[in-house]
């Protein structure tokens, strides 16, 4: 399921609810594409010293993240499935 983020410039995000295997396999490299680097920098560096074992953790967080981080840059929920990803990740909004 996917939940669409919008600000009010208009623009739309959409996370993913559920495990990443972007996250799984790329460490902290989505978080740049997502426009966090600085969450992205330190997944990649505890990554590094944790020979990859934290991308195991990330995989399940990541999504949760990214819409928290939305959420406290001005995104708002849009659309069906927020009741649903709001409720999985602990996050209330709008």
């Amino acid at each position: 399921m996917m939940v669409s983020m919008k600000n009010e410039a208009g623009l739309v995000r959409q996370v993913k609810v559920g495990f990443s295997w972007t996250a799984f396999f790329f460490g902290g490299f989505p978080f740049f594409f997502r426009g966090m680097p600085v969450h992205g920098i330190i997944w990649i560096v505890l990554s590094m010293l944790t020979f990859g074992i934290s991308n195991l953790f990330l995989m399940f967080i990541i999504n949760r993240q990214t819409a928290h981080y939305y959420l406290e840059h001005g995104y708002r929920p849009v659309g069906d499935g927020w009741n649903i990803a709001g409720t999985k990740w602990g996050i209330l909004a709008g």
